[in-house]
């Protein structure tokens, strides 16, 4: 019989495939379109931003935080002379596209043309796929360049090493596009290993590797440019604390938060909602039945091998220790755990046709999953990372029902057909549906007013609300823009804050720096005037005598400074990170904490100590740190030194220098003073007894924090004990002297609202 690729699999995979890009294409463009009528949301304009650094157009604004694979990509459409949010938005919709035909193809490798293209159309159905689609942001471009990293490493370990040559590249670009994925290493490595190729591939794995490597130095390069240290960005991840993310409106602390609220991200609002999530979990406990009932049918174990049993009770330790240890102890440890057990439980059944492709997906859906439910903010669209392996077992429960239910005509299945085909049908209904949904809705200017005034309103989860309240904020804050680029010519060497920032840089193409997110106006007008603000661009209503409104457009008002009602205030320097966000509440708005922020940047003055010149420091009587940094740390000290015995006034507290690999002073000297790393029971002895302390605890758990001991024969002496060690104490030096406030009190009174403790505070530095 003659050979022909095109017989009737292939040409019911081209047409599977051919539907496919149609019907991503259709929805990528009219969810583009949508966008352009919404306007870009608030990471968007910071990606945009960043887009402008990378192409040489930019304004200093830049956030060196942010995955910068999506911006660059953008920079070079900014390069062509189409400078426009626009950009990214079909930037973002092609890459999808470009994921969507990668799933197809990584589906196909273990179902038909039918059953993947159904999961290719579920996963476009998801609501939190279309409600982030075409809007700019990472979640979707990232998981896209995964797929293809997946789909690629498969190959190479199946039918080719070169392969090889692209998916470790890919998995780089996905890196690079959001940090978190780059933990996609953990179920590549686990599929190398379990298909055991890896040392007859080593010659293309390494060269993969290569470049991949040359693809990420452009970037460490720039990083280095920046900020002198090329690792910024995975430095700045390890040191995150705790305390930056618990007042956060997005922050849970519920690690089993995206399986409670799965229903809000694969099943579209209206009535048919629970119907469509109640078939899809269906599907999934019915696939896992039939799937563990083969795997114990068909592949018996030789349980009389004592190599098997060791195997066996290795393996069901490892689970156990994941299901005891989960959320309780790092999420590296969790997903090794969950590698050991796909690997252990691989090599039982070694030889099942398929067994490693399910558990590469599995691992896949496990390590994002641990990623982001340990992660203290959760947001719906980081649910997109786990999404492509949950449609791949979703497709997988239908294969296995499709092989128990069989309905056959002549030699095929046909339930392996229809079930799909159903499938296919409420993914195309379900997109349609959301589509038509979202489009009466910013269509409608009777439903806008009422859905704005909706109190759900968060920008951490989009609904209906979110995207007509983004395309009011948008227009309104675009008009007050160019108003007053034409009220002001100059206005580009004035010193202009929004609360909305990102898109006023954007818009006015002028550096800006943040402005803290504060809940009350005295806290707000405090801010402007320590910085000495000229104009304030605001979506919120403010009465300030020192800031009159100047015009209204919308929903955004521009503010204008009047001299002639700023208050006079001392004036403090704050090096280091977290204490920005509370420090003047703390102090009770009776200083001007100067905080030496440029637009989200994480080393430099703001937080480096000798970054700055003795001369600079000498500017400002009081100089506080907290959680720290330095470029050296003898300098660093010298420095300190040199400024507080020139009659300098230095308050420190190092508890936040207790945790991570690279500022950790936990039993460590530091301006001769042995600083360790411990906790207070809850209720402590103080002395002196007058001081009133709220309870030390942390939900319930000990307080820890940083105690001082000091190594020469300057003392520290104490001002507050609790249980006999030093809460603060003051330690003089040539003209000036050092307060030390240990077991993070400061962030303990404003944690506790405590107005005693911020008075002590206050009455201790004297002010």
């Amino acid at each position: 019989m003659t050979r022909n690729i095109f017989n009737r699999s292939n040409y019911l995979n081209w047409i599977c495939l051919l539907f496919l890009i149609l019907t991503v294409s259709t929805v990528v463009y009219y969810r583009v379109q949508m966008q352009i009528i919404i306007g870009p949301f608030w990471d968007t304009y910071s990606f945009l931003a960043n887009a402008l650094e990378y192409a040489g157009m930019g304004t200093g604004y830049i956030e060196l935080d942010r995955s910068p694979f999506l911006p660059f990509l953008t920079s070079l459409i900014f390069r062509m002379g189409f400078v426009s949010e626009m950009a990214i938005y079909i930037l973002e919709g092609l890459i999808f596209i470009f994921g969507i035909i990668g799933l197809y193809l990584l589906l196909k490798l273990r179902f038909n043309p039918l059953e993947s293209l159904a999961g290719s159309t579920i996963y476009i159905s998801f609501p939190v796929i279309l409600a982030w689609l075409g809007i700019g942001y990472l979640d979707i471009a990232a998981v896209a360049f995964s797929i293809w990293a997946v789909y690629l490493t498969v190959l190479a370990v199946k039918k080719n090493p070169k392969y090889f040559y692209l998916a470790f590249p890919l998995a780089m670009m996905a890196f690079l596009t959001r940090f978190t994925a780059g933990f996609l290493l953990f179920p590549i490595i686990l599929y190398i290993l379990m298909c055991g190729n890896y040392l007859r591939n080593l010659k293309e794995m390494i060269l993969g590797l290569v470049l991949s490597i040359l693809i990420i130095i452009p970037y460490l390069g720039f990083m280095y440019q920046r900020a002198g240290d090329p690792f910024i960005t995975l430095t700045s991840l390890l040191s995150i604390q705790s305390e930056s993310l618990s007042g956060h409106s997005a922050f849970s602390a519920d690690p089993l938060y995206y399986l409670k609220t799965l229903d809000l991200f694969i099943s579209i609002p209206g009535s048919l909602h629970h119907w469509i999530f109640y078939l899809f979990v269906m599907i999934l406990i019915l696939g896992v039945i039939i799937y563990f009932y083969n795997l114990v049918k068909d592949h018996q174990l030789d349980w009389k091998s004592s190599l098997n049993r060791l195997k066996i009770l290795l393996m069901v330790f490892f689970v156990i220790a994941f299901l005891f240890t989960f959320s309780k102890i790092s999420s590296m440890a969790s997903i090794g755990l969950v590698v050991l057990s796909c690997y252990l439980a691989y090599d039982l059944w070694r030889g099942r046709v398929n067994l490693d492709l399910d558990l590469l997906m599995f691992s896949w859906f496990l390590t994002q999953f641990i990623v982001h439910a340990q992660y203290g903010l959760k947001v719906d669209r980081y649910f997109i990372t786990m999404a492509p392996a949950l449609v791949y077992f979703l497709i997988l429960g239908i294969h296995k029902i499709s092989g128990q239910i069989r309905f056959k005509y002549r030699r095929f299945n046909l339930t392996s057909y229809i079930l799909p085909l159903i499938l296919i049908m409420v993914a195309l209904s379900s997109t349609a549906t959301y589509l038509t949904d979202i489009d009466h809705i910013l269509m409608d200017e009777d439903q806008h007013m009422a859905l704005i005034s909706e109190e759900d309103f968060t920008p951490f989860n989009v609904n209906a609300s979110d995207l007509v309240r983004n395309k009011y904020t948008v227009e309104s804050l675009n008009q007050a823009t160019q108003w007053l680029m034409q009220y002001d010519p100059d206005y580009s060497n004035r010193k202009i804050r929004s609360n909305l920032w990102p898109g006023a840089v954007w818009n006015l193409l002028m550096f800006m720096d943040m402005q803290p997110t504060v809940n009350t106006t005295r806290l707000t007008a405090h801010e402007l005037a320590k910085n000495d603000i000229d104009y304030y661009i605001s979506s919120e209503s403010l009465n300030i005598d020192s800031y009159p409104p100047l015009e209204q457009f919308g929903m955004v008002t521009i503010y204008q400074k009047d001299p002639s009602k700023l208050e006079n205030k001392t004036r403090m320097l704050y090096i280091g990170q977290n204490w920005q966000n509370y420090i003047d509440e703390v102090l009770g708005l009776k200083t001007y904490v100067i905080y030496e922020n440029k637009g989200h940047a994480i080393r430099g003055k703001s937080t480096e100590i000798d970054s700055h010149s003795l001369e600079e420091l000498q500017q400002y009587p009081y100089i506080l740190l907290y959680n720290f940094k330095w470029r050296d740390q003898e300098t660093a000290e010298e420095l300190l030194m040199e400024y507080v015995e020139s009659g300098g006034t230095l308050v420190i507290d190092a508890s936040g220098n207790l945790e991570g690999t690279f500022y950790n002073l936990d039993n460590s000297e530091f301006l001769h003073t042995i600083i360790t790393r411990k906790s207070l029971p809850g209720n402590p002895k103080v002395e002196p007894e007058s001081v009133k302390l709220s309870p030390f605890l942390a939900d319930g758990q000990p307080w820890y924090g940083a105690n001082y001991e000091s190594t020469n024969q300057n003392k520290i002496e104490p001002l507050v004990t609790v249980n006999n060690q030093t809460l603060i104490g003051v330690q003089k030096v040539g003209k000036g002297k050092i307060i030390w406030i240990g077991y993070n009190f400061v962030w303990h009174a404003f944690h506790t609202d405590n107005n005693d403790e911020m008075g002590l505070i206050q009455e201790t530095i004297g002010i």
